[in-house]
């Protein structure tokens, strides 16, 4: 999903950008009030001007293209396609674009075309978008000669995929003077064929609509045209316009203002002389006020009375750091669902908007009403300030500064959005949205080097730019680096792409690959290493070495590494069953190849060659930008599949070799009887802090889904932020801070149904990093809290167990609702001999392990307690099974449960153990009925500043009545998140997190 280095700016072909002649039309979006948008209508490419397509190769096609001054059909210009590669089964190049279209409308493309040597092939040229359209490029040779063919399309239909496939041989062809046109109300007579269209749908007073008119072959029969727009019996435009010979293309926008809703009709008529009507036709716009935008304007009503209040309470120098946000998001939202309003595709967005902005209303007004009642309720925010940061731990050390203007420096939560133009744009905004951080993700070496011998710095400026606008607005700034090679790197050395995959589109450690990113450095970081708002560097966007069998290198390099761990062939061929005659003969296994012996070895050495060009890329930046903090952006929810396990990455190695723990996670998916989908997102940060103690960045935060158009409760991004920070996360950049309209768009489409949809979820996200300042010390001691129990994090048991992480996620889920940090342990650590370091270490059917870890396990003392689940450390990485003697000595001292345990059913006996062993903490959430623990309910118990502290989430679907107790005594506490920290912690509510503090 990113969006780094994939801009369409990037995916330009030399040559600019082509003239696309586009005539006002209504389009399934909407015209908004008072200002037309870019809508679909005529869609001209002459290429004059260069070619805009975005281009593809496919199966290794051999094919070029570029515009050309020989021989065009019109103008200076044509388009000159060629292919050596016969046609076979995805074997192609395609020039594409994206193009706006109305729904449930019959279009017309046409271009003109000339051939030399076009093959007869069973798969020749052809434009398609494999749903909508085909149009097949005669075979030959040939002169000009104009092809067309029409379509319609459908009702719900925004945009089209506009492309041409390129397959089958052909030594020339040339293209000319495309249109895509709709084909509209015909107007025909002797001497003239025309068309017309209108806007099919416009909603609200003062909306825009839009007529394109047609006329070709004119000759001096037609002198003019009529245009009336009737809204009843109400002209709300009229137009006459002279007709001149040939062909001629006219376009109108007219608006609505108070006219009765209902339908409006559009009439042309095409005049001759003495006034004689030559043909006319009509066509009819409806013209309606849904229900979703009356919701939007008694949003709108209501904001002279927060203005009102928001105003009394500044007059009285009242803190305002929380209702600021919400005037922020409303004063930037209220127009956007106006649009929203206007588009049939949105009125979804537009309802669910009103729903978020009146709760905010009803809120805020609220809250600034019992500050004025009592000043001393509205909280005393903390906030960063621009400043160099450092890490410690978990934690992002900078200066901050409080409402009375007091600065420290100390913990600090960085909490914003990626990635791309809005968030830039909305800078100013941003300290009134309450957050302080982006990630910016526009460009690399791709960008930056366009052609072998230029330098295009203008990315760069873009970049420099930012960062000073981010230490104006104390907002710190992730630079993705996007490592990406320009398409001459590729020209130049064919090898490069044949392991790439993703984002990083290349074989990354090959030398000029190398080369190429190293000069990348070198030109941008001195230019920006002492910028006070750069946080830090993401290295990698999404990274995987899931094709790296077909780099050039991977044979020799693993054979080395086989060789490196194993010796002699002699003892690999023991360990495998086998009788290979070198390591050579060692065949690269594939990525699912789960069985294979070798697939251990081969998953590993990904595993240390992933980790190793990190490191150099790291170690690169470090020498240009020393000081500033690198991460790479792994999905750790892949991390946590099986089927991903050969990609290379591993989250300790990475964490190992970078300064952050770099995350790319989800809070989506299946809740699994819970109220939200909390349990990918808390394994990951935990497993990722408890392998490497360093801060997780988390720099694509992805709360909800791509495209999904249901309700997201607010509450849903508050728990997804709250809970990452007590385990672990340091920063997040929300993915994402864009807008669209058209969910197909190949660039674009991703941005759909996220954050900035939701205004609702803007707002918690503003409050949450409100909240996690003002509490940093708080949250920081809880973050802190050291994990009395581990669970065993096995590669070894992902490669070879496909049960192995169903069940740590069952034994996880039952530890979690125990009242303690629950940790994770590596095969490393374990090896090591930190297995000591706790109270309760879990073995969740990890049938796999190295032999260093089971003699690792069979040496752990008798004060740390072993639970193991299924057939537990029974076999070695190559499926040999250990000697008997030694897993009965380990089942013998171990609590035994089956592996695939019910998690209620392991809880309270995880729970009494735990209890013996003295790990649970004599501070305790129970119901309160009966005092029981409560399952479905997460808690944390911390000191801080002489204080007692518990955080509290109920995960469950229901509100839970609930009491705190210390050493079997009820205590009272207050939530240290309510209006003046005065409410009293009784009801949890589902997925709203609570931080209370305790009485003395």
């Amino acid at each position: 999903m990113n969006r780094a280095g994939s801009s369409p700016r990037a995916a330009c072909s030399p040559g600019g950008i082509m003239r696309i002649a586009v005539f006002a039309l209504i389009s399934l979006f909407v015209f908004t009030a008072g200002a037309i948008a870019a809508e679909p209508g005529i869609f001209k490419a002459d290429f004059e001007n260069g070619v805009p397509f975005t281009w593809s190769a496919s199966g290794g096609v051999d094919a070029t293209y570029s515009t050309s001054a020989s021989n065009p059909h019109s103008g200076k210009m044509c388009l000159v396609c060629t292919n050596n590669t016969p046609a076979g089964p995805n074997v192609y190049g395609r020039l594409r674009t994206s193009v706006q279209v109305l729904p449930d409308t019959e279009y017309e493309l046409s271009v003109w075309v000339r051939g030399e040597g076009i093959a007869v092939d069973s798969n020749t040229g052809h434009f398609t978008d494999w749903n909508s359209y085909f149009l097949g490029i005669p075979t030959g040779t040939y002169g000009w000669k104009r092809i067309s063919t029409r379509f319609h399309t459908k009702p719900d239909q925004s945009s089209l995929d506009l492309g041409l496939n390129i397959s089958g041989r052909c030594k020339v062809l040339a293209l000319d003077d495309l249109t895509l046109r709709p084909v509209g109300a015909a107007l025909k007579e002797d001497g003239f064929d025309g068309s017309f269209v209108v806007s099919r749908k416009i909603i609200g007073h003062d909306a825009d609509g839009g007529i394109e008119f047609a006329i070709s072959n004119s000759g001096a029969n037609a002198v003019s045209a009529v245009v009336t727009v009737n809204a009843g019996k109400n002209v709300i435009f009229k137009k006459r316009i002279s007709v001149p010979r040939g062909d001629s293309e006219f376009s109108w926008t007219w608006n609505s203002g108070n006219a009765p809703f209902g339908p409006i009709v559009t009439t042309i008529k095409v005049v001759g002389a003495a006034n004689k009507i030559l043909a006319s036709a009509e066509q009819t716009t409806e013209y309606v006020n849904p229900p979703q935008m009356a919701a939007i304007d008694r949003v709108a009503a209501r904001m002279p009375e927060f203005d009102s209040i928001y105003e009394q309470c500044r007059a009285k120098g009242i803190p305002l750091d929380y209702p600021t946000t919400a005037k922020t998001l409303l004063e930037q939202f209220i127009p956007l669902e106006r649009g929203d309003a206007r588009n049939d595709a949105l009125l979804w967005r537009a309802e669910f908007a009103a729903k978020d902005m009146n709760n905010i209303l009803d809120s805020s007004i609220a809250e600034m009403k019992a500050y004025l009642a009592d000043p001393s309720l509205a909280p005393d925010a903390v906030r960063y300030v621009t400043s160099k940061t450092s890490v410690d731990g978990v934690s992002f050390i900078a200066d901050r500064k409080d409402d009375k203007g007091r600065r420290s420096r100390g913990p600090v939560f960085l909490v914003g959005y990626g990635a791309f133009h809005q968030v830039r744009k909305d800078m100013p905004l941003w300290p009134g949205y309450g957050v302080n951080l982006i990630q910016t993700a526009e460009f690399g070496a791709r960008e930056l080097f366009p052609a072998e011998d230029k330098v295009d710095m203008s990315y760069v400026n873009m970049l420099i730019k930012t960062l000073d606008d981010a230490a104006k607005y104390n907002v710190k700034v992730d630079f993705h680096l996007s490592p990406s090679l320009p398409e001459w790197a590729y020209i130049k050395w064919p090898h490069l792409r044949n392991g790439g995959v993703g984002f990083m589109g290349f074989c990354p450690d090959e030398p000029e690959a190398k080369q190429v990113l190293q000069h990348f450095l070198e030109v941008v970081l001195p230019l920006i290493k002492d910028k006070p708002a750069l946080n830090s560097f993401c290295l990698s966007n999404e990274g995987a070495l899931e094709h790296a069998k077909n780099c050039e290198n991977t044979r020799k390099w693993f054979a080395e590494y086989l060789q490196d761990v194993h010796g002699s062939v002699s003892v690999m061929n023991k360990l495998y069953g086998t009788n290979y005659a070198s390591f050579a003969d060692v065949p690269v296994p594939a990525n699912d190849a789960f069985d294979a012996p070798q697939f251990y070895d081969y998953s590993a050495y990904l595993m240390d060659r992933f980790a190793s060009w990190h490191k150099w890329f790291g170690d690169e930046v470090r020498k240009l930008a020393p000081g500033i903090s690198v991460h790479a952006k792994i999905r750790m929810h892949q991390v946590l599949d099986r089927q991903s396990i050969c990609w290379g990455v591993d989250p300790e190695r990475f964490g190992e070799v970078t300064d952050l723990n770099g995350n790319d996670c989800i809070f989506v998916g299946s809740s699994e009887g819970f109220c939200v989908p909390w349990l990918t997102q808390n394994i990951s940060y935990d497993i990722q802090r408890s392998l490497v103690n360093k801060p997780v960045f988390n720099s694509e935060n992805h709360p909800t889904l791509d495209r999904y158009t249901g309700y997201v409760a607010p509450e849903h991004f508050r728990t997804c932020l709250w809970q990452g920070a007590v385990h672990g996360q340091g920063a997040t950049a929300l993915w994402v801070w864009e807008r669209t309209a058209d969910p197909s768009n190949q660039w674009t489409g991703d941005f759909y149904c996220n954050v900035m949809d939701r205004p609702g979820c803007v707002e918690q996200v503003s409050r949450t990093c409100l909240d996690l300042n003002r509490f940093a010390d708080e949250v920081t001691a809880l973050e802190n809290v050291p994990a009395p129990v581990a669970i065993l994090f096995s590669n070894t048991s992902i490669m070879r167990n496909p049960d192995y992480l169903g069940a740590l996620r069952r034994v996880y889920t039952a530890l979690d609702f125990c009242g303690v940090r629950v940790g994770f342990i590596s095969e490393k650590q374990l090896a090591a001999g930190q297995g000591s370091r706790y109270k309760m270490i879990v073995f969740p059917d990890a049938t796999n392990v190295p032999k260093s870890v089971l003699d690792a396990a069979l040496s752990i003392p008798s004060t740390t307690r072993i639970v193991a689940l299924g057939q537990s450390l029974s076999k070695d990485p190559y499926n040999n099974a250990f000697p008997a003697s030694q897993i009965d000595a380990l089942r013998s001292r171990a609590t035994l449960f089956d592996a695939k345990v019910d998690p209620k059913d392991i809880w309270p006996v995880l729970r009494e153990q735990l209890n013996r062993s003295g790990a649970i903490p004599n501070v305790r959430v129970v119901d309160a009925a009966m005092g029981n623990p409560i399952y479905g309910v997460e808690w944390l118990t911390a000191e801080v500043k002489g204080k007692t502290v518990v955080n509290i989430v109920n995960l469950s679907t229901k509100m839970v009545d609930v009491k705190i107790i210390r050493d079997g005594v009820t205590v009272k506490a207050m939530n240290l998140l309510s209006l003046g920290a005065r409410e009293t912690v009784k009801t949890l509510k589902p997925a709203w997190p609570v931080l209370a503090e305790l009485a003395q």
